[in-house]
């Protein structure tokens, strides 16, 4: 596994996470998007760091006793290096720390990848957005992890 550093979200980070979240999604988040989420108390962004270069970010947001996590992406040139994984079990500290007792998250229906890694983390499926993704439209599995 690469030496990776994950970190809180910089304001000089987000270039590289647009670059990277344009070439992960066919409807990106915008700029102003992250960059409100370094702002807002209820946002715990990160990014991984590997060479000097964000390869990999999370947006997670945390609201009473528990968690969401809004995005998450590695760069198509850092996956299967064991990125993803850092940041998830990141995102578990985070959530150990701010007490959270669940975590929600969404993932389109076809994205059988990203679906298979969550479950592989104690995710379970428990129900399903309608027509909750664009470009191209798509249902959204709604994913839970009991803490």
């Amino acid at each position: 596994m690469p030496d990776v550093i994950i970190r809180r979200m910089m304001e000089k980070d987000l270039m590289e996470v647009v670059n990277i979240e344009n070439r992960a999604f066919s409807d990106p988040w915008s700029y102003e998007s992250f960059k409100s989420d370094l702002n807002n108390e209820m946002a715990l962004p990160i990014v991984a760091i590997y060479n000097d270069q964000v390869v990999g970010y999370s947006s997670i947001y945390v609201a009473a006793d528990e968690m969401q996590l809004g995005n998450f992406a590695v760069s198509p040139d850092h996956r299967k290096m064991g990125i993803g994984k850092l940041m998830m079990d990141e995102m578990l500290k985070l959530a150990a720390q701010c007490k959270s007792g669940k975590i929600f998250l969404e993932v389109r229906e076809s994205n059988t990848p990203a679906i298979s890694i969550y479950s592989s983390y104690g995710f379970r499926a428990v129900g399903k957005r309608n027509v909750y993704y664009r470009n191209p439209v798509e249902n959204a599995i709604i994913m839970v992890k009991e803490l």
